[in-house]
Formats: structure tokens, C-alpha cells, sequence
């Protein structure tokens, strides 16, 4: 019956996708990391909840400290430094924006820097919010380009419902603004310029209890954000231009429907997600994902796929699959190598930045492999707490097998070295190692050739 229960569960949830793909950690033990932003030099520059900015090679040594706000930072609760992004002209003027709590006076600010050699300089605030007071949560925190060239980005409620509905205060709302503070024209809420009288001028869509992050999607820039509910209902939301999405009167589905509020494209039921990183994949490399929306969840590590419809706009969701079970990740981003890269982090002091790619980028010249070897799947499977491993080498080889674990990590070396031709059969002993799934590679590279490496790998299930 455990057997039966643990392989439904396979069948239901993450694992049947899982196999196609690398996980890879390449930074690793990050203290607090919340966002990150690739560089165009294939550095990242990651935040770090306590007020630190590093910028990080993708090998995981640390190139610089980019910045310091930890002895202006407020980390009490869900404050810190938060979102990050960089200007659309960064190649020019070398702008990277980013989202903190300052600490006195507390308050919401945006401060944009210069990257001169991998630090940051000429601070200049072009946002500062300073209600009285600020509580320690829903403090929403991300920022982000549009296509049209407006800085947007997401605040909180505080943990304070009826502020989600005053178009007099900017919290619990995506507002919009230009890329030096100044505040456009067309915003919907656009009185008098002056956010301080009548309408917050910055305005961009309100009724919103904590969006933590958002993504423009790069196919026609529509935005979608995720919403944090109370104690159940998190929320994907398309986010129109003046548009109410009905907290603390609505949360999930407005019922009855009142056409005031706007519906949200999916709703999350209890257990509560806690819904983060957001982001629509557009690449060639994982083409499974192209156009569909990946959402992350902190409280369970999972991310779905939600297919989009009611093209050109793609305002709906058509289907939610979840196809990873990793860690609980704050921000999810597309690579420009084209993979899905997670950040782990939050409150985790030991985080780390994820990437997921397909099995095929760590198979050289794959359709050769069976010149090399072939590997066979392991049996049992699943397993308790011995199987057998057997691969048939056609040529002399150097030969690697390896065990590794969901995340990448490599747990197991069964063999490492040279093998002559033939089939070979090996056991491996999980005895201490927990039940999950795991992954066993073989590299083999035949004699005479110094750089020319075959790999293959397969899924095994251990059950105890």
C-alpha cells in the first residue's frame, strides 16, 4: 500500500516532468538572498534581506560587495533589501534600482545606483514613502522595466486591509513611475502630480493585499502578479491600468460576482502556497515552457505551469501543472542562456541560486552514446535499499557513474576508472539515504580521446 500510495503520488505530482531536467545550484550558501538580476558580463547581483548587495560570478565566488544598506536597512519581519533590477539603458548609464526598507526614518525606498567596476555609486532616491507607521509585513518589494520604459513596482498593504482600497496612499498596489521618480501623465489615478494631495499620482492598479513579485511577459508585456491571500486563497492576477482586484472586500473569486473587482486567473486553496517569483518563459532552449507562466511557492518549494489562453492578451489560465518540487524560491527568471533559474532564500540563511535545464545540455554528442555504451534502467525500481545498475561499454573507456540527488548534488561515485569493453553490473546500497528520487549518470570517454565525453542518466525511486 506505501508502495502503491508513493508511486500515485509520481504519477500526480512533480516527478513525471522532473526527469527531463538538470538541477544545478551554482551559488550556493547565500544568507537571506531575496532577488537577483543577471548582468550582462554573466555575473548575477543578488539582494540579501539584511540590507547586503553582492554581485556573484556564475561559479559561485563573490566579485564584489555591490553595496551596503545595512546600517540603514530595516530587516525586522518581512523588511530588508528586496527587489532589483537593471535600468533598460544599463548598457549606457549602468543603473541598477533597488527596493529596500529604510530604517529611520522607516519608510519604502527606491534608490538607484551607478555600477562603476562592480560597486555601486552616486546613490539617488527616486522613491521615499514614510507612512507612520510601517508595520513589519506585507511589504510587497519588487521592481521591474516595462516595455514602455516606466519603472513599476509592488507594495504592501502593511498588514493593513483598508489601505488596499485608498487611492490616497500607495500601499497594497503596483504603482508606476519614470526612471528618475518623476511620476507620467497617463498614470489612471493622475490629478495633480503631487502624490501627497488627492490621488496617489503613481497609481497603477490597486486592491491588492501583498503582490510579492510580478513579471511583464515577453511576448506582448502584459504584467501578471502574484497575490498573497490571509489564510487561504494566493492569487495569480493579470494586472490592468486602473483596475481593482477587491481587497479586503474580495479574496479568490468574488462571490457573489461584483463587476467593481477584478477576478483573479487562479486561485491557490488551502494548504496556502504562499505564491512568490513569477515569470513567462520565451526561450528556445526548453521549448515545453515557451509562453507559459511559471509561478514558485516559499512554503512548499513547487512551481507550476500555467497554460495561457484568450490569446492576443492571454489574460486566462487555462491549466495549472506543477512540474518541480525543489526548494521554496522567491523569484524566479529566465536565463540568457535560455535555462529557469529559482532563488532559494527569504528567511533561509543558507540559500542558493538554482538552475534548471534540460537533461540534453549535459549530453555531449548524444546521438553517438550508443557507439560508447549503452546504460540500462536500474532494477528494481522503485527500490529498498539495494538495485542494480548495469551499463554495456562498446569500446575501452574512462568511466564516471555517479549518483546524484534532486538538486544536483552528487551523493554516490559507484565507479571511476578505466574499463574495457564489455557489460558490467553494479549495486548500489541507499541504506542511508531517505526515500525520494534520485538520478544515476555515467560519463565515459573512450581511449584516445582526450575531450570527447559521453553522458547519460536515468531516474531511480527509492521507497523505505
Amino acid at each position: 500500500m506505501k508502495i502503491a500510495l508513493f508511486l500515485l503520488l509520481i504519477s500526480a505530482c512533480s516527478f513525471q516532468v522532473f526527469p527531463q531536467y538538470t538541477i544545478e545550484v551554482p551559488i550556493s550558501n547565500l544568507v537571506q538572498p531575496v532577488a537577483f538580476s543577471f548582468l550582462p558580463n554573466n555575473n548575477v547581483i543578488i539582494t540579501h534581506k539584511p540590507g547586503l548587495v553582492r554581485i556573484y560570478s556564475m561559479d559561485g565566488s563573490i566579485v564584489s560587495d555591490f553595496w551596503n544598506f545595512t546600517d540603514s536597512c530595516s530587516s525586522a519581519g518581512e523588511h530588508g533589501a528586496l527587489g532589483i533590477c537593471l535600468d533598460p539603458n544599463y548598457a549606457t548609464n549602468h543603473y541598477i534600482y533597488i527596493y529596500y526598507i529604510h530604517s529611520n526614518p522607516m519608510g519604502i525606498r527606491i534608490v538607484r545606483l551607478t555600477e562603476n567596476n562592480n560597486v555601486g555609486t552616486n546613490p539617488f532616491i527616486i522613491y521615499n514613502y514614510l507612512p507612520a507607521p510601517l508595520t513589519g509585513f506585507h511589504v510587497g518589494g519588487n521592481v521591474k522595466f516595462g516595455a514602455d520604459g516606466k519603472l513599476y513596482f509592488s507594495t504592501g498593504e502593511t498588514a493593513v486591509s483598508p489601505n488596499a482600497q485608498l487611492l490616497t496612499n500607495p500601499l497594497g498596489k503596483i504603482l508606476r513611475i519614470n526612471s528618475n521618480g518623476t511620476i507620467p501623465t497617463d498614470n489612471p489615478f493622475y490629478d495633480d502630480g503631487n502624490p501627497s494631495t488627492g490621488n496617489d499620482d503613481r497609481i497603477w492598479a490597486y486592491g491588492l493585499r501583498n503582490s510579492f513579485d510580478f513579471c511583464f511577459s515577453p511576448v506582448n508585456d502584459s504584467l501578471y502578479a502574484t497575490e498573497n491571500g490571509a489564510a487561504l486563497y494566493d492569487e495569480v492576477n493579470f494586472i490592468r491600468k486602473g483596475k481593482n482586484y477587491g481587497w479586503p472586500v474580495c479574496q479568490g473569486y468574488c462571490n457573489p460576482y461584483n463587476p467593481l473587482y477584478q477576478q483573479p486567473m487562479h486561485v491557490w486553496g488551502v494548504p496556502i502556497p504562499a505564491l512568490t517569483g513569477i515569470m513567462v518563459y520565451s526561450g528556445s532552449v526548453m521549448p515545453e515552457f515557451n509562453g507559459k507562466l511559471l509561478v514558485a511557492d516559499n512554503n512548499f518549494g513547487k512551481i507550476y505551469k500555467c497554460d495561457l489562453g484568450d490569446a492576443p492578451n492571454y489574460d486566462t489560465i487555462t491549466g495549472v501543472t506543477q512540474v518541480f518540487d525543489l526548494d521554496g524560491f522567491t523569484t524566479l527568471l529566465q536565463g540568457p542562456d535560455g535555462f529557469i533559474y529559482g532563488l532559494s532564500g527569504g528567511y533561509i540563511t543558507a540559500g542558493g541560486l538554482y538552475r534548471i535545464k534540460p537533461q540534453a545540455f549535459g549530453i555531449k554528442n548524444n546521438k553517438n552514446v550508443a557507439d560508447v555504451f549503452e546504460l540500462k534502467q536500474n532494477f528494481p525500481n522503485p527500490f529498498n535499499p539495494n538495485t542494480k545498475i548495469n551499463y554495456e561499454l562498446k569500446a575501452a573507456s574512462d568511466v564516471r557513474l555517479s549518483v546524484f540527488d534532486v538538486t544536483g548534488k552528487e551523493i554516490a561515485v559507484l565507479i571511476n576508472k578505466k574499463q574495457n569493453p564489455g557489460p558490467y553490473e553494479v549495486i548500489w546500497n541507499a541504506e542511508g539515504f531517505s526515500s525520494g528520487v534520485y538520478f544515476y549518470r555515467i560519463s565515459a570517454r573512450r581511449d584516445g580521446s582526450s575531450t570527447e565525453e559521453f553522458t547519460d542518466e536515468k531516474k531511480m525511486i527509492l521507497i523505505k
